[in-house]
C-alpha cells in the first residue's frame, strides 16, 4: 500500500457520499410532492449507498493502519485527521493532495447533514399535520379543518 492507493480509496468514497447526497436531495424532492413510491426507492438507495460508504471507511482505516505503520507515525486510530497531521511532519511525504481531498470530504458531509436535517424536519412537519388533522376529525367538537375566512 501506498499513498495513491489511500487517495483512489478516499477519491471513490467522495463519489459514493457525493451520490448520497444527491440522493437524499431527491428524497427531499419526493417528500415535498408527497411521492411514496418514490421515496421508497430513493430510501433503498440510500441504504445501499450507505453500506458501502461504511465498507469503504473501514478499508481506509486499514489502509491509514497500514500506512502509518510503513512510515512508523503512531496513529491506532486510523482517523484520517490524525494520518494527515502526523504526516504533515514528515516533511518527506506530500500530503497537499491528502489535505484537499479531506476538506472536501469534510465538505460534503457537512452539506449531506445540513440536507438530511432538512428532510427530519419535513418529515416531522408532515406527521405533524396528519396528527393535527386526525384529531380534527375525530373531534367531537366537530371543528373545521380548513379556515374559511377568505
Amino acid at each position: 500500500m501506498d499513498m495513491n492507493d489511500l487517495l483512489k480509496l478516499l477519491k471513490e468514497q467522495h463519489q459514493l457520499l457525493h451520490a448520497f447526497h444527491d440522493t437524499i436531495v431527491l428524497q427531499q424532492k419526493v417528500i415535498i410532492n408527497n411521492d411514496v413510491k418514490g421515496l421508497e426507492e430513493t430510501i433503498k438507495t440510500e441504504g445501499a449507498l450507505l453500506i458501502n460508504i461504511e465498507l469503504y471507511e473501514k478499508h481506509v482505516e486499514e489502509v491509514i493502519k497500514q500506512l502509518s505503520d510503513k512510515y512508523g507515525i503512531k496513529n491506532s486510530s486510523g482517523k484520517l485527521s490524525e494520518f494527515i497531521d502526523a504526516i504533515k511532519v514528515k516533511r518527506e511525504i506530500n500530503s497537499i493532495n491528502l489535505i484537499k481531498l479531506q476538506n472536501s470530504l469534510q465538505k460534503m458531509v457537512t452539506q449531506t447533514v445540513r440536507v438530511n436535517n432538512q428532510n427530519k424536519m419535513l418529515i416531522d412537519q408532515a406527521r405533524y399535520f396528519i396528527k393535527e388533522t386526525i384529531a380534527a376529525l375525530i373531534s367531537k367538537n366537530r371543528t373545521s379543518i380548513l379556515d374559511r375566512k377568505v
